[in-house]
């Protein structure tokens, strides 16, 4: 049998549970009519609802069993410190990579972070970029997309070298087609991005971030030309004569030499800021170096992943300061033209097989 008093209490709590689900179902209402009004409502703004609701009084009762669960809506303050930890990435990032920038007192969890930067990209002041891999998730960054998509393109030719039009497609997929095409004609129309001529035997131009060094494409011609150079020479040609035809030659081809062969040093280059110390990577691949080891011009190219013209130029800088001694090569026509890469030219025939610090620079 149950108690009269039992029977009040399961009745009172009939009612209670009845009134607050149609409470509930009235503040759903009231919450859903806002929120079509105002997209971006916060927090403070859906509890604003809750207590202006006429049915609020009967679910006041059940508001300490939520207190725990209740949202503080973030202060402006952190917001504002949201923002410039992004600010501050070097690429677009997401939710919960921002939350792991956050540090106290503004440390905030990535489903408290989300709604923020969902509000910054609706004030425009954040963009919104596709995940990094199928599973990712959204990235937010405070750069322009087009930006975002020049600097991924040249980024990744310079750490994979110049690239075919297709191969570079494919390594920054997480570009849309249009906003890659448009960055990729951008870069070309600012001459930041070069296309190269198909090489000997291949059908594929190829681009990169600076414009193509001539070797790879002379290089055939250059077996060629040491071949018959040499049988002109056993048909004792007088070296001046062979040096005046092939400088007549190469004039005809439209590069002038002036008043004779123009030197690699004298070559304006593309500018690139050296970020390689190669004194310091001397040292560190020849121990004996400030004793004047010598370093062999392939094993320093290797190490310090500069491509050929840039490097020879930097040597021969470092040469003329008076830093270097450089150890000519005595017989370069005697080398296949894969063997020459590997050395520092001058551009006027004359081929280093590699370089010592001079003493004084050691000290």
């Amino acid at each position: 049998m149950i108690s009269t008093l039992g029977s009040w209490q399961i009745c009172h709590e009939i009612v209670c549970k009845q009134t607050l689900i149609l409470s509930l179902h009235g503040w759903r209402e009231q919450v859903r009519q806002q929120l079509q009004q105002h997209p971006c409502l916060t927090s403070a703004s859906l509890f604003a609802v809750v207590e202006d609701s006429e049915n609020f009084g009967p679910f006041r009762k059940f508001e300490s069993m939520a207190k725990s669960k209740a949202v503080t809506a973030p202060s402006q303050e952190t917001r504002d410190y949201v923002f410039q930890q992004i600010q501050q990435t070097s690429e677009p990032v997401t939710a919960g990579q921002v939350a792991k920038l956050l540090a106290p007192p503004h440390k905030l969890s990535e489903a408290k972070v989300t709604p923020i930067l969902d509000e910054f990209v609706a004030a425009e002041r954040l963009q919104t970029f596709p995940p990094k891999t199928a599973k990712g998730k959204p990235r937010y960054w405070d750069r322009d997309q087009n930006e975002f998509a020049r600097s991924l393109i040249l980024e990744t030719l310079d750490k994979k070298g110049s690239l075919a039009k297709t191969d570079l497609r494919k390594a920054v997929k997480q570009l849309t087609e249009e906003l890659f095409l448009n960055a990729f004609q951008g870069l070309l129309d600012a001459q930041k991005l070069f296309e190269h001529p198909p090489l000997p035997k291949k059908k594929t131009s190829l681009f990169g971030n600076r414009p193509p060094a001539p070797e790879p494409y002379l290089n055939d011609l250059g077996v060629q030309l040491s071949k018959i150079v040499g049988q002109l020479k056993g048909a004792s040609v007088p070296d001046e004569v062979l040096r005046r035809a092939l400088v007549q030659l190469v004039e005809s081809t439209g590069v002038p030499f002036g008043g004779g062969a123009v030197a690699l040093q004298n070559v304006e280059m593309p500018s690139e800021e050296l970020k390689v110390d190669l004194i310091a990577l001397m040292r560190s691949i020849e121990p004996a170096a400030d004793s004047g080891a010598l370093v062999a011009a392939r094993e320093l190219r290797r190490a310090a992943k500069l491509e050929k013209m840039l490097f020879d130029q930097e040597i021969l800088g470092l040469a003329r300061q008076g830093r270097l001694m450089l150890h000519r090569h005595d017989f370069a026509g005697g080398l296949s033209p894969a063997e020459r890469d590997e050395l520092v030219t001058d551009g006027a025939g004359t081929y280093y097989v590699g370089m010592a610090l001079r003493r004084e620079s050691a000290q």
